[in-house]
């Protein structure tokens, strides 16, 4: 496993809970979104945003029952799919049962794409959101997105500004696990789901299109998805 460990608030000596978060960064990964999601959750902890949660973290390139014991959360970063879905060094049984068991999976564009039941005309994914497919799209640049009342969970905003990176847009038939919607058309589906959090077994998921580790980082909504997928907040 890799050696980058860090918890950079001298105050988690006073807080009640940690939550050890593992970060995918391996074959296929986009480095910027890896970055993203560190300065994200040190910034979290900086900022005091959870006063009762801080996040410690590390990184491996390796994703197995192995390197996933003891930790609360796995982030799958933005990247290529379907490189995540052909690494042999990514034991996606692993990942499931680490779910199932009560753990929890955030998945991010690729990490979306991967962790989907379908990447609709290409292949299937892992299917920790077995009723959401996904679609690729092209879009690269910023957007809004709108809050459900089930999401208002994680995002207090009803619109959101946030980049994008050709995540994916997503279909369900299940409209009680959509978090957020596209508020605009610049992917081409305004009104489908962007953000969505899901059961897995005993464990939660929640699959995002776009990215709030990325300009403009949005601490406060990857905190909440990290307190939601860990039933810090219901």
């Amino acid at each position: 496993m890799d050696n980058i460990l860090a918890q950079r608030d001298s105050n988690n000596n006073n807080t009640s809970s940690v939550t050890k978060v593992l970060i995918y960064d391996g074959q296929g990964v986009m480095g910027s979104s890896v970055e993203g999601i560190e300065d994200t959750l040190n910034d979290s902890n900086n900022q005091n945003i959870s006063a009762k949660n801080k996040f410690i973290y590390n990184t491996s390139s390796v994703i197995n029952s192995n390197t996933l014991s003891g930790y609360d959360v796995l982030i799958m970063p933005g990247g290529e799919a379907a490189d995540y879905l052909s690494n042999d060094e990514i034991d996606s049984n692993s990942i499931k049962q680490f779910v199932s068991s009560g753990k929890a999976y955030i998945g991010i564009c690729a990490g979306a794409y991967a962790g989907s039941n379908y990447i609709t005309g290409q292949q299937a994914g892992w299917g920790l959101a077995p009723d959401v497919n996904t679609i690729s799209e092209d879009y690269e640049g910023l957007l809004q997105i709108s809050t459900t009342s089930y999401g208002t969970k994680i995002l207090n905003n009803s619109l959101t500004n946030i980049h994008m990176d050709s995540g994916p847009a997503m279909t369900t038939n299940n409209s009680q696990i959509v978090m957020a919607t596209f508020a605009d058309n610049n992917t081409g589906y305004i009104n489908n789901p962007a953000i969505i959090g899901e059961a897995y077994g005993s464990g939660r998921v929640i699959l995002s299109g776009p990215h709030p580790e990325m300009d403009p980082e949005n601490p406060q909504l990857l905190t909440n998805m990290l307190l939601w997928v860990t039933k810090k907040i219901n």
